[in-house]
């Protein structure tokens, strides 16, 4: 039997949702065919399986919170893996002498463990704490380093049971994937016995359970249950806000389960009261990582302030610890409540045109480490630096036309797709290492969103298909997802064409950075009046400045200024 647990995926979060089960018990199922549908604080996961084997038991229902670790699908083996010829060695197995018998995921001397993808096709992974020092023992699946990608700061666990012998990478180094990470040292012998002591002594009729079924694992297995059903009851209280403390558990040795919640949710005899809906419940271990709703990055801010989350408000989404709950219990006060933090954010905050939070730079005279979508942008500007010919063409077109009330972004929207078809040139992606260029039949516009975490590009797909009202109803919907961090990889791939509407804020005219593989970029600037020599004399005319960035390495200056022609004959348009 394979047991295989829920992964980190990819945010750093400690636990998710199940919404919906793609499989049933009884299915056979093949490598990475997607099992469950998973909802985190910030998106909506589709995860996948590891194995070729039957499904044999589902572990949650549709709306039960499963923790990172816990168990989440069980196989009947693997045919292409040693696991599915482990039942037929158990007999064996059991006539030999307990000091014979395999243990569980035991290291092997100088075995290198390479930083896997973690979840977002991302090169590289920063090192922001290790929770491990050399000489350590771990265990399988112990947490062993917080890595911060472009998006989330990410535990990684450890894949087997040993000893640190290494650790590749100081905090604030860059590991790319597959890179070594942590060496682990000696064989686990010693572990190895421990473990196997500890499996000898469940009563018979506890051997022959499921958990049983694990070759030298048993007693771990069933450990991994039962701390993973606690923590789950525990997440879903604080979703259903139900007070662990006026729950009578029905669960083995009066354990709660979630079933216990449910219907203490369901009967309000449990419901936790106005003042302390926000703080965690008063019997959760302070000790237990996964006892409260905070990242990696704000666990590790508690940390080095010596902040028990204990005594932090959770002002965040669902409830999360945010970075000011901490700082706020550091400073011996109290964070504020959710909504009235929320209210007073509101008021204070200065809005752009487009109705987003202008971003927020903490000020400080020591030097900040450059991360997450920052730290993206500043990768993706040096390669463009560094690959891409850029030439801009300016000019500026008369949108008097336009009647009161159009929406500037769907008519820049539908004038790119407009020059995309008489030109089809600029529509594109190039090579330059092959010297190849795909020109793209359809249209995809990515939008450059300004955020007070850094620059986000989502995509339009498919806009050539699209209406104005409908392209511009596509960009709200990408909004919300970046404001409730709800974006997906797949939201801000495969643009053949960009838009940068920075006159939104300020700016005439600029020199917009083209994204490799794309071959051109379109800025608008900021509307203006202006004098202008008319057939009817000389009129106040309102102008709209444009700055075309194309890279010349794919595209000829004649096709840029035929480009560029044709936005500005689709946005002289009055409709």
């Amino acid at each position: 039997m394979n047991i295989f647990n829920l992964p980190d995926l990819g945010e750093g979060l400690p636990d998710a949702e199940v919404v919906r089960w793609l499989v049933k018990e009884g299915d056979t199922v093949s490598v990475d065919q997607p099992m469950v549908e998973m909802e985190t604080a910030k998106a909506v996961v589709e995860v996948p399986s590891p194995f070729d084997g039957k499904v044999t038991k589902l572990h949650g229902q549709p709306g039960d919170v499963i923790q990172v670790g816990a168990p989440l699908v069980e196989f009947d083996g693997d045919g292409s893996s040693a696991a599915a010829e482990a039942p037929a060695k158990q007999p064996a197995a059991a006539e030999e002498k307990p000091a014979d018998k395999p243990a569980a995921k035991q290291s092997s001397n100088g075995e290198v463990f390479k930083l896997p993808d973690l979840g977002e096709g991302l090169p590289d992974a920063e090192v922001v704490r290790w929770l491990v020092k050399q000489g350590d023992e771990v265990t399988v699946d112990q947490p062993m380093v917080e890595m911060e990608t472009a998006k989330a700061v990410v535990e990684v666990p450890s894949p087997v049971a040993g000893t640190i012998g290494t650790l590749h990478g100081q905090e604030g180094d860059v590991i790319q994937v597959g890179a070594p990470l942590v060496t682990f040292a000696g064989s686990g012998a010693e572990a190895a016995s421990d473990h196997q002591e500890r499996a000898e002594e469940p009563a018979a009729e506890e051997k022959s359970s499921d958990a049983g079924t694990v070759v030298g694992a048993v007693e771990v297995g069933d450990q991994v249950v039962a701390e993973s059903a606690d923590s789950v009851a525990r997440a879903l209280a604080r979703k259903l806000k139900v007070d662990l403390t006026k729950v009578t558990g029905t669960g083995k040795d009066g354990k709660i389960t979630q079933a216990d919640v449910k219907a203490a949710a369901k009967d309000g005899s449990a419901k936790l009261g106005q003042s302390s809906q926000s703080a965690p419940t008063a019997n959760t271990e302070t000790s237990n990582p996964l006892a409260y709703k905070a990242s990696p990055a704000v666990r590790a801010l508690a940390g080095r302030l010596g902040v028990d989350l204990g005594q932090c408000n959770a002002s965040g989404r669902k409830g999360s610890i945010t970075r000011d709950d901490v700082e706020q219990a550091a400073k011996g006060g109290s964070s504020k409540p959710a909504a009235a933090q929320s209210q007073a954010s509101s008021a204070s905050s200065t809005t752009s045109s487009g109705g987003s939070r202008l971003p927020s730079i903490t000020v400080t005279r020591d030097p900040q480490p450059v991360r997450g979508a920052r730290r993206a942008m500043a990768q993706g500007m040096a390669h463009s630096h560094a690959t891409v010919v850029p030439t801009t063409l300016v000019e500026d077109v008369n949108i008097s036309a336009w009647p009161k009330g159009t929406d500037s972004l769907a008519r820049y929207i539908r004038a790119l797709v407009v020059a995309s078809r008489a030109e089809p040139a600029l529509n594109a992606w190039f090579d330059g290492d092959n010297m190849e260029k795909l020109v793209h039949p359809d249209v995809n516009v990515g939008i450059a969103v300004d955020t007070p975490d850094g620059l986000y590009v989502p995509v339009v797909h498919n806009a050539d298909q699209m209406s104005m009202a409908e392209s511009r109803a596509q960009v709200q919907v990408l909004r919300d997802k970046i404001a409730n961090k709800g974006i997906k990889p797949d939201d801000l791939a495969n643009a053949t064409i960009t838009l940068s509407n920075f006159g939104s804020i300020a700016g005439r005219y600029g020199t917009p950075v083209v994204s490799p593989p794309q071959v051109a970029i379109l800025g608008t600037g900021r509307f203006r009046n202006e004098l202008q020599l008319t057939d009817k004399g000389i009129m106040n005319q309102k102008m709209l400045p444009l700055s075309l960035t194309f890279d010349h390495r794919a595209c000829t200056g004649g096709e840029a200024a035929r480009f560029l022609a044709a936005i500005m004959e689709d946005l002289a348009k009055a409709n």
